[in-house]
C-alpha cells in the first residue's frame, strides 16, 4: 500500500473550492449532530481529513487542531479558517493509514464523512486506536452502504465511478458500520438515519462516538 496520498491537479482545487462554498449549505445538513459530538472536546484535537476546515467552526477558540490532510489542494482553505475561527493549526500531510504521531497520545480524534476516501480504512481506524489514550475518544460522521434493492442503492450503483473519480475516491457503497463494530473498541455508539439533500448517493449515514 502507498504511504503517500496521490494529488491531482485539477479535481484537488476544484474540490477544495467545492468544500469551502457548500460549509455554511454542510453547517445546514450536519451542525447539529457535529455540535453534540465535538461538545466538551479537549484543548488538543486530532481530525482525520478535515478538507477545507469545515468543522472548525465546532471547535472552541484556541484549540490546537492536529489536521491529518494529504491532500495539498486543501491546505490553503484550512490555513484561512483556522485564522476565520481562532485555531492553532498543525497540517500533517500523510494518510489515514499512517499516522505520525505516538501511541496513547491523543485525547480525541474526529473523522466526518472521510472513511469513504481513505483506501485501507481497516488501517485507518487501527490508527486512530493507536494514538488514542486509554479511554480516548473518536468521534464520527459517515455516509454508508444503502440497503439492497432500494432506490439510493440503484443511485449509487450508477453514480458509483463518476463519483468515486470526481471525488477523489469516495466511496458512497463502504460498509463503515461494520469495520466500527468489529474494530475492538470498549465502548460504541452508533445511530444509522438518513440525510437528505440533493446528493442521493450519500443519504444513508452514521453517526456516534467510540471509546477505546
Amino acid at each position: 500500500m502507498s504511504s503517500e496520498f496521490k494529488n491531482n491537479a485539477i479535481r484537488g482545487p476544484i474540490n477544495s473550492w467545492m468544500f469551502k462554498v457548500l460549509s455554511g449549505y454542510m453547517n445546514y445538513l450536519f451542525g447539529k449532530s457535529k455540535r453534540s459530538l465535538f461538545k466538551g472536546h479537549p484543548e488538543t484535537v486530532v481530525e482525520i481529513g478535515p478538507g477545507a476546515g469545515a468543522n472548525m467552526r465546532y471547535l472552541k477558540k484556541g484549540t490546537k487542531l492536529i489536521a491529518i490532510e494529504p491532500n495539498i489542494h486543501m491546505h490553503a482553505n484550512l490555513k484561512k479558517s483556522a485564522k476565520k475561527y481562532g485555531i492553532a493549526l498543525e497540517i500533517k500531510t500523510v494518510i489515514g493509514e499512517s499516522i505520525d504521531l505516538p501511541d496513547n497520545s491523543i485525547d480525541f480524534v474526529a473523522c466526518t464523512l472521510v472513511m469513504c476516501t481513505v483506501a485501507n480504512p481497516a488501517k485507518c481506524v487501527e490508527q486512530i486506536k493507536r494514538i488514542l489514550k486509554p479511554a480516548g475518544v473518536f468521534v464520527f460522521i459517515e455516509h454508508v452502504k444503502a440497503k439492497e434493492k432500494t432506490i439510493v442503492s440503484f443511485v449509487q450503483n450508477v453514480t458509483f465511478k463518476p463519483w468515486f473519480w470526481f471525488f477523489e475516491g469516495c466511496n458512497t457503497k463502504r460498509d463503515t458500520k461494520s469495520l466500527l463494530e468489529s474494530a475492538g473498541f470498549s465502548s460504541l455508539s452508533i445511530e444509522e438515519y438518513n440525510s437528505y439533500s440533493p446528493f442521493v448517493p450519500i443519504t444513508p449515514q452514521i453517526r456516534g462516538r467510540a471509546i477505546k
